[in-house]
């Protein structure tokens, strides 16, 4: 590995330079999956809204098939 060698030969504090610390983003996406009453309660409000103005007509819809042909 490119960052053994340069940090070989080094004194142990001067090595840590070459440690890469991955406990801070491992935490944010720890905290990605950790549930929050507060979102999933506007999620939950906004899935409500969407399903009343679907079912009253209020929004366009696009068929499946329509999107695969977008997409693929």
């Amino acid at each position: 590995m490119i960052i053994k060698k340069a940090g070989e030969g080094l004194k142990a504090k001067d090595a840590r330079l070459f440690t890469l610390n991955l406990s801070p983003a491992l935490k944010s996406f720890a905290d990605l999956d950790t549930p929050n009453p507060g979102i999933d309660a506007i999620w939950r409000e906004e899935a409500q809204e969407r399903w009343q103005a679907y079912k009253a007509g209020e929004l366009k819809t696009v068929s499946y098939e329509a999107v695969m042909q977008k997409y693929l």
